[in-house]
């Protein structure tokens, strides 16, 4: 890692890179998203002892949100832009969402139908959710992800490619 950025930097160099203000004020802020978007204390507490992880490499670093001991950050350098998905304890990028911060909040929004659909969750909640977010989204997502148990589950088991499928129909691929 060449460079964490500070706490007190990262809210305006999140803006910079084109973040939507209203996801970075409230990360960490709405109960819906608890446990899943939280606010960035644990990244500042572990990534100064990972500076050796491969692909933090060469990267400033600008913690988005964790969640838990999953973080997604913002790695930049003078020919590298992007958001990305890793965990503690293992070099590994999970999720590269490019520069595209829609499909950030995509996977965000879809975690949040596929954990609470089962608890009521209604379009009303789900809009209001993916407000707060910045992601203007949110019904038509809602739309598309409220089938039939039987279609979701078949869908859910090719995971990335439903998640293309979903970027494509909200034109944010």
């Amino acid at each position: 890692m060449n460079k964490l950025i500070p706490i007190d930097k990262r809210e305006s160099k999140l803006l910079e890179f084109g973040a939507p203000k209203s996801f970075i004020e409230n990360i960490g802020k709405i109960s819906e998203l608890k446990f899943r978007v939280e606010k960035v204390d644990g990244a500042y507490f572990y990534f100064p002892t990972i500076t050796n992880y491969e692909i933090l490499s060469g990267l400033n670093i600008i913690p988005i949100y964790d969640e838990g001991e999953s973080f997604r950050v913002f790695g930049y350098n003078e020919t590298i832009q992007k958001i990305f998905h890793f965990e503690l304890e293992n070099d590994e990028i999970y999720t590269d969402y490019g520069t595209n911060w829609n499909l950030l909040l995509l996977d965000i929004m879809f975690q949040y139908f596929n954990d609470d659909i089962e608890n009521g969750l209604d379009i009303v909640k789900f809009k209001t959710v993916g407000e707060k977010l910045g992601f203007d989204k949110s019904e038509t997502l809602y739309k598309l992800l409220n089938i039939p148990v039987e279609e979701y589950n078949e869908k859910y088991n090719e995971i990335d490619s439903w998640r293309n499928e979903l970027a494509k129909k909200l034109k944010i691929l």
